[in-house]
């Protein structure tokens, strides 16, 4: 399990720091009493800790992996426009948190009820409760490719250890651990980082200056803008400038709606007010931790460049800035800077499993299992939550592992297959607080459309990938070249006959409703695999082409734009105080606990 070429004071020096998370974990559970100071800190969280809180959540190994792992393979185009994301982000949080501060809640869902009723609500928090656990994974999946560039460790031994040491100081200490060692983590990080950039570019050819040089002159720099295809709304090209705008405004408005993470920290600060102060410091933060990650991707390349090694090929990056760390990193250093590496990780760990055991408490055990429980069994359901949710987020971590294998994916391409259920969330949220006229059937109908076109999406990725790649290996074009018509002919009649049968039964009671989302459900995978036979007949000739990780059609909200302009207003107590229009205005509800707004 253990590199030769790692001394054993690199592991004291993280063995330390990972018994000080725990220590932390242990000494914050003392003074937790009820679910609002394990979640939320009693609610009278620091701004400056939980602007720093955010910010390190948002940075998890996913970050420091992909970003420059796409660098080293791709360039920089793809995660250009992140530097929008931070600046987007401060807009996209006074959009939706006054309503959250508004309603005294633990979740942005809490908000869905008041809008629509509880049913949406909780479609739309299960979602999110595995977006969580997807996410989760990806940080434990992400994890093993630093470790084993570092240590050379197998994806499962680092995936079980990290995620049961992240599980445990979790479970032990809550939100007030999660930001103070998420506080201590930061620094520990900056520290790390200062020591392996100076030693990176002591051992370039020109410094700091000669990596960027150096990069930019083979093909990591901007170049891919100057290419038509980038240009073209096309599932073939790896990014289009469409999606990633796209992406890059679309991104924080989900964040700030239903990002349980990100929420629940805000809702841990006395006021919105404050929220916001907290929101502007992780932005002015993120902006150059973000250009810190690009120098890094460019810096490696470089190093590799001119100091070729048979075992970090063109397109290793996943793996090429960790394997310099364990070849050009004196002892303890190494130790330093991957416990810094470890500090970023358990920052995304446990905040991650903390939001996803506030889901799990106020969204479904207290609605449905236990209304009436007591304080310390509060604390108790939220700490075997985040077990449970431990247990689960290894579990995905593994899959994730194995997926990549099959596929040959990045980490910055794993997630694809994995990102299915999350298409409910945020239309609930747009319609909602922009329109008045947003209602639960819309809601309901977009969720089934979008789903099943999720379905026929991800079906389209996983089957042309895997056929290209055995392409290469000598295999038929396959599911990598043109779709036959017979699929299409069958999806359609399969959206045909659930659209008929409801048109039948549309006045039956329950029936109705079911079979509506039902054919919903068909017309949603039907109108992908039209994308995919068109696309595929259309621009597939000589060699396969597998779909890209980063396309997509927003085709289900624009559908639900549409919509809206045709469905009735509801009463005024379902929208006043709740929209944008009306956001300070006193809700028509009666015995609501308000904040301050």
């Amino acid at each position: 399990m253990f590199s030769e070429n790692v001394q054993w004071l690199d592991y004291a020096v993280m063995s330390i720091y990972l018994i000080a998370v725990v220590v932390i974990g242990i000494y914050f559970s003392r003074d937790e009493k009820n679910s609002s100071d394990y979640l939320l800190g009693g609610r009278k969280m620091p701004v400056m800790a939980i602007g720093i809180s955010v910010m390190m959540s948002l940075l998890s190994s996913i970050s420091i992996v992909a970003v420059p792992g796409e660098i080293f393979n791709h360039g920089l185009t793809l995660y250009t426009f992140n530097l929008l994301l931070p600046i987007m982000a401060i807009p996209a949080f006074l959009i939706f948190i006054r309503f959250y501060f508004k309603l005294n809640s633990f979740t942005p869902y809490e908000y869905l009820e008041k809008r629509y009723n509880s049913k949406v609500r909780v479609v739309v928090a299960a979602s999110a409760l595995y977006s969580r656990f997807l996410y989760l994974g990806t940080i434990l999946f992400a994890t093993s490719k630093m470790f084993e560039g570092a240590f050379q460790w197998p994806a499962e031994v680092t995936i079980l250890l990290v995620g049961i040491i992240g599980v445990t100081y979790t479970v032990l200490g809550g939100m007030k651990a999660v930001v103070w060692s998420d506080v201590m983590q930061f620094f520990v990080l900056a520290v790390g980082v200062v020591i392996i950039l100076t030693i990176l570019c002591l051992r370039i050819d020109g410094g700091a200056v000669g990596a960027v040089t150096y990069a930019f002159e083979h093909g990591r720099n901007l170049d891919y803008m100057k290419r038509a295809d980038f240009y073209y709304y096309s599932p073939y090209v790896r990014f289009s400038f469409w999606i990633l705008l796209w992406n890059a405004i679309y991104g924080p408005l989900t964040m700030a709606a239903s990002d349980q993470v990100v929420v629940q920290r805000m809702l841990s600060v006395k006021t919105w007010k404050h929220a916001l102060k907290a929101q502007i410091l992780s932005s002015a933060i993120t902006i150059p931790t973000s250009l810190m990650l690009f120098f890094i991707g460019l810096a490696v390349f470089t190093f590799y460049g001119q100091n070729p090694d048979p075992a970090i090929g063109p397109r290793n990056g996943d793996i090429a800035f960790f394997s310099f760390i364990r070849n050009y990193m004196p002892s303890p250093l190494l130790g330093l800077f991957m416990a810094g590496m470890l500090a970023a990780i358990m920052s995304s760990l446990d905040s991650s499993l903390n939001s996803a055991a506030a889901l799990w408490l106020k969204e479904f055990h207290q609605k449905y299992i236990n209304k009436k429980l007591t304080d310390a069994n509060e604390v108790k359901i939220s700490r075997i939550a985040t077990l449970i949710f431990g247990i689960a987020a290894i579990l995905f971590g593994l899959l994730m592992g194995g997926s990549s294998k099959i596929l040959s994916q990045s980490v910055v391409e794993v997630t694809t297959i994995f990102y299915l259920f999350a298409v409910a969330t945020m239309p609930a949220f747009l319609f909602a607080v922009f329109s008045r006229r947003a209602n639960s059937t819309l809601v309901w109908l977009l969720t089934a459309y979008g789903f099943g076109s999720a379905w026929a999406d991800k079906i389209w990725y996983a089957l042309s990938t895997y056929s290209k790649n055995n392409w290469k290996a000598g295999e038929a074009f396959g599911w990598a070249g043109p779709l036959e018509a017979s699929y299409l002919f069958f999806s359609l009649c399969i959206a045909l006959t659930l659209v008929v049968i409801w048109f039948v039964v549309r006045r039956t009671k329950g029936w109705g409703f079911g079979m509506g989302l039902a054919a919903a459900l068909g017309m949603g995978f039907f109108q992908n695999i039209l994308v995919w036979y068109a696309y595929s007949n259309t621009l597939i000739t000589d060699v396969p082409l597998a779909r890209s990780f980063a396309f997509s059609l927003p085709i289900s909200l624009f559908f639900g734009v549409i919509a809206l302009f045709f469905c009735k207003i509801p009463s005024r107590e379902k929208y006043f105080g709740l929209t944008l229009a009306t956001v300070n205005e006193e809700m028509l509800v009666e015995g609501e606990n308000k904040r301050e707004i």
